[in-house]
């Protein structure tokens, strides 16, 4: 018995289809990129770009560089470290670093009391930490008042004379906040900035060649631009 036209037109169609399903699935299909691994660096990633750039900036060899430290301005404040070695690449004076730049390394004092006293710290005898049997020994360092610095303004009051960052190296720069009152006597008056001994509860020496990006911090001054040249 023969099936009628409509069922054979039904079976037609459904071949045809089965057809274009299977030279569909065959196709050539275009070959999708791979991600790069998660540990290489991604050229397209901005912040990774940045980050590539600091750290072959600041690890630079034959750059000059001065630890710094300081107080801390709150309870919060206190679980943070501090310690990080200013960078320079060319011989800058003192007062130049502790202009504006310094602010990269001082945080902002709430109520705008953005007074710091910056000292220079110069180890005398090492600190000898506690052992099995024996407490901790204080070491000696001399203190030099440096400078009273404060934010928004274009030089620091300089308690010293003026000596290039050369002449720093192997020693510490101190930050202190200042009470804006005692800031401002200090900056007003003749301070008392003779250098002073105190005991020292930590070490102030450091290698280089073994602080990692992350401390360093590069101090640059902005130069003025050049005016018109007048005939």
């Amino acid at each position: 018995m023969t099936p009628p036209d409509s069922v054979l037109s039904l079976l037609g169609a459904l071949s045809v289809g089965a057809l274009l399903w299977l030279l569909w699935q065959m196709r050539p299909r275009r070959a999708r990129p791979t991600p790069p691994p998660s540990g290489d660096p991604v050229l397209t990633d901005e912040r990774t770009q940045r980050r590539l750039a600091y750290e072959r900036d600041v690890l630079r060899p034959g750059l000059l560089h001065v630890a710094f430290d300081r107080d801390s301005i709150s309870m919060g404040d206190d679980s943070e470290d501090h310690w990080a070695v200013l960078m320079f690449e060319e011989l800058l004076p003192l007062s130049a670093v502790l202009g504006p730049p310094i602010f990269k390394v001082l945080p902002s004092i709430p109520g705008g009391q953005d007074h710091w006293l910056i000292d220079l710290r110069e180890e005398l005898t090492p600190f000898t930490p506690a052992t099995a049997g024996e407490a901790a020994r204080p070491g000696r360092m001399r203190v030099t008042p440096l400078a009273v610095v404060q934010r928004g303004q274009p030089a620091p009051h300089l308690l010293t004379p003026d000596v290039p960052v050369s002449r720093l190296m192997g020693a510490t720069l101190f930050a202190r906040p200042l009470p804006r009152r005692v800031g401002k006597e200090v900056v007003a008056g003749p301070p008392d900035a003779a250098p002073h001994e105190a005991e020292l509860w930590t070490t102030l020496t450091y290698d280089i060649d073994r602080v990692p990006a992350g401390p360093r911090m590069m101090i640059r001054v902005a130069r003025p631009e050049a005016g018109p040249v007048r005939h």
